[in-house]
């Protein structure tokens, strides 16, 4: 049995002041919890009339701040930070993974960037060129996806086919006509379609993102959720439902590869 915290907080342009927001959530969820998951943006979103939030190394001290909460909470981490690149006006948009021990044993870099709806998140971000490496921990095997990420249904199926129980989707998922449908859509069809968990952590910040943080079963039942405000959402799960549920209903097994397959990725 896994157990999940999702943070749903409203992050300024202060990266300091996030970090400080993230440690509430983290010792609230010490104890509780195996992982904490905060969303996308989560080191800092600008104010619109502000100048950018710049992006910082890795071992930078939002980073390091995110490792030692978690190895003095004894929490696994998944965060949103923005990385420094060569490029200073175009960070990256990146998730990391921290485990229990404050090790930092993932950072990935966001591959499709959000140039839709007239808007371009490509002028502000350097897209990265790798796929999440799905990892295994100590409650199971985790993936990744990153908010306009779910919207392509392959890279969750690449982790699927690689075994995960858990697919992580962190998210700045905005708000607007049809927004609240579409994102509950895709994280219930990303579980469905690959029978597994989908926890899916959305930023909240008035007209901008929604919110309505929420984790999804192998059957596409809700199992948890928020709405619009800021919150902690605990919610526990069990990786060997997602096995019954596949064993069930094995259509990963019954993809027909004389037909068609996916080329891309092999996963350790």
């Amino acid at each position: 049995m896994a157990t999940f915290a999702i943070a749903q907080f409203n992050a300024c342009a202060d990266p300091a002041r996030n970090l400080a927001a993230i440690a509430d959530f983290a010792a609230r969820a010490a104890g509780k919890a195996d992982l904490l998951v905060c969303p996308e943006y989560a080191m800092g979103y600008p104010d619109p009339h502000g100048p950018a939030v710049p992006g910082q190394p890795l071992d930078g001290p939002f980073v390091t701040g995110l490792r030692e909460l978690a190895r003095v909470h004894s929490l696994w981490i998944v965060c949103g930070a923005l990385e420094a690149s060569g490029d200073p006006a175009r960070p990256y948009n990146t998730t990391v993974v921290i485990d229990r021990t404050g090790a930092l044993v993932r950072a990935h870099r966001k591959t499709h960037l959000y140039d839709a709806f007239s808007y371009r998140e490509s002028d502000h971000f350097t897209p990265g060129d790798t796929l999440f490496q799905p990892l295994d921990t100590d409650f199971g095997r985790i993936g990744l996806l990153v908010c306009y990420e779910l919207r392509f249904p392959e890279l969750a199926r690449l982790q699927a086919l690689a075994g995960v129980d858990y697919l992580i989707a962190i998210a700045g998922f905005v708000c607007g006509p049809g927004k609240r449908e579409a994102w509950h859509a895709l994280l219930a069809a990303r579980a469905i379609e690959n029978g597994c968990f989908v926890i899916g952590a959305d930023h909240i910040k008035p007209h901008v993102f929604l919110g309505e943080s929420a984790v999804y079963g192998p059957n596409a039942l809700r199992l948890a959720g928020l709405g619009a405000d800021e919150g902690l959402l605990f919610a526990s799960c069990d990786p060997d439902e997602a096995a019954r549920y596949r064993a069930a209903c094995p259509s990963l097994s019954q993809r027909r590869d004389d037909l068609y397959r996916l080329e891309a990725a092999h996963f350790s």
